[in-house]
């Protein structure tokens, strides 16, 4: 039992992890916006580095890329920050724009349905009581509505005979428990992706023993990741214009990288160069057939590491190629019929990437579903991978067609956080009730995307990949460089826009939140 209440806001953010925050402090710094709010499923902000905690956990990408343009950290401690690092960085942010006001924790969005009457979005959440153990239902209401759910938060297990039986520890890395100690265990890790490739090398040398069951094997490249001395700290804080040109060659520096995913002689270069130095960290023989791809450079994600391949080398590691047939209550059995013991198995197997939107009911204009619209995520309809039509006011952060393989994700959501201020005040300065992108737009849009995905290495480097839909269409990735998006994303076309004129934005409602009580809850 408990009492349900409806909430107005002019702004509602889904998801408290770096693209909620970088929403939060750009709907103040620009459009000084006070009547929003932001729902976050857990029980702190930071996203996916507040639900990903396991050993070796960091980014792949470096540390004065991944953070915000606005809001520059001087101390990072090394080139490639560990988790709990970017966590802080990211909750300091938070605070420091009192972005914690504006959340709801333990709320999570179960139904967005527009309501033409109003024009706006119609908001069922369920809020989960700690002290309870118990969910009530909350209810509110926003004009504008921008998800911010990122596609690392459902974690994957593998479908594998046997997998219930299992008595020894069992955890996923995306939901791992700092309580339980795997030193002296014997300890198996199924996947050999991102998380594996950095849990891998923190764990083997506090194991008994550890035995890795692949698929695929993945491309590795260099990380060159170190410790930053005390003066270059001291630099970036006391001369910032430094640190920007720092950021600045890092982000070029990973630009030049683009390359490598659409030409076949640039990639062709890469594949050699990087087959020599994995091959110069391995064992002649079995583990470099075994751990060297052959499907092209770039097809799988491209994984960064220094630790992982010497890792695997050493003697109280074993490689298993051939798949897992069965476990039982102590041991786990691969296809060529070989059982191993184990106390502990670690699954680095990913997350629901395609359908992160299936357990969400979000409904538009004339009861259509997103869905169906999405033909359940498989083909995604979306202009410039930030709104749908028949969805009004409704904007996708990190949505279809704009994750990247190459540079820093959070450059792409500060464009698109751009753009959707500068769509709001738009909306504000010309008292619009909704912005939805044309069906011709959309299309020519996803249509010109698909060609230029058609030339890149996901589809034709000789692997699947979760990049790719069941159909082998890859919907997850943005095929061009990331200027060539900041430029497509620099100034809104208005001939692509359905402009709604029944009631206009108030200008007042950027400062006014209403809270209305309604019905109790049965």
């Amino acid at each position: 039992m408990g009492a349900t209440t409806t909430e107005h806001f002019t702004v509602a953010v889904i998801g408290a992890g770096p693209s909620g925050i970088c929403t939060g402090v750009e709907l103040q710094r620009k459009l000084g916006l006070t009547s929003f709010v932001i729902y976050e499923k857990s029980g702190e902000a930071g996203g996916t580095w507040f639900d990903n905690r396991y050993p070796g956990c960091a980014c792949d990408i470096p540390s004065h890329l991944y953070s915000l343009s606005n809001e520059p950290n001087h101390d990072w401690t090394r080139a490639y920050s560990p988790s709990q690092e970017i966590l802080r960085y990211y909750q300091s942010v938070a605070r420091k724009w009192d972005l914690l006001s504006h959340t709801r924790f333990h709320h999570t969005l179960t139904s967005a349905i527009w309501s033409e009457t109003h024009a706006h979005w119609e908001l069922t959440l369920q809020k989960f009581d700690l002290a309870t153990k118990t969910s009530v239902t909350v209810q509110s209401t926003a004009n504008i509505l921008i998800s911010g759910m990122g596609a690392l938060n459902r974690p994957v297990y593998p479908s594998i005979p046997g997998l219930e039986n299992y008595k020894g520890i069992k955890m996923h890395t995306a939901e791992w428990d700092n309580s339980i100690d795997l030193t002296g265990k014997r300890v198996a890790v199924v996947g050999t992706a991102a998380s594996a490739v950095q849990a891998i090398p923190a764990l083997q040398p506090k194991v008994d023993k550890m035995v890795v069951f692949q698929r695929t094997p993945s491309w590795i490249v260099p990380r060159g990741d170190y410790k930053y001395p005390a003066i270059v700290k001291w630099i970036f804080r006391n001369l910032p214009g430094l640190r920007w040109v720092y950021r600045c060659w890092l982000y070029i520096l990973h630009e030049l990288g683009y390359p490598a995913f659409r030409l076949k002689s640039v990639r062709s270069i890469a594949q050699r160069l990087f087959t020599y130095l994995m091959r110069r960290q391995l064992p002649t023989g079995t583990l470099q057939k075994q751990l060297i791809p052959t499907y092209a450079f770039g097809c799988k994600r491209v994984l960064r590491s220094d630790d992982y391949l010497p890792a695997m080398a050493q003697p109280n590691v074993s490689l298993v190629t051939s798949g897992i047939s069965h476990l039982d209550e102590t041991s786990i059995t691969d296809n060529d019929g070989i059982t191993h013991e184990v106390d502990a198995v670690v699954f680095a197997t990913g997350f629901q990437i395609k359908d992160v939107y299936s357990h969400v009911e979000i409904i538009g204009k004339g009861g259509k579903r997103l869905l169906d619209q999405w033909d359940m995520g498989e083909k995604p309809k979306v202009y410039l991978g930030m709104a749908s039509h028949g969805f009004p006011n409704l904007w996708f952060l990190m949505g279809p067609y704009t994750g990247l393989g190459h540079n820093s994700i959070i450059f792409m959501i500060e464009c698109q956080v751009g753009y959707i201020t500068r769509a709001l005040t738009h909306q504000i300065t010309h008292s619009i009730s909704y912005l939805e992108p044309t069906a011709e737009a959309e299309s020519k849009w996803v249509a010109k995307v698909l060609k230029d995905i058609k030339s890149t290495t996901w589809v034709n480097g000789g692997c699947k990949s979760w990049y790719q839909n069941d159909s082998g269409e890859v919907i997850c990735l943005w095929p061009g460089s990331c200027t060539g998006y900041w430029y497509e994303l620099k100034r809104i076309h208005l001939d692509d826009w359905v402009q709604g004129q029944k009631k206009g934005i108030d200008k007042r409602e950027l400062e006014e939140a209403q809270v209305v009580p309604v019905a109790t809850a049965e």
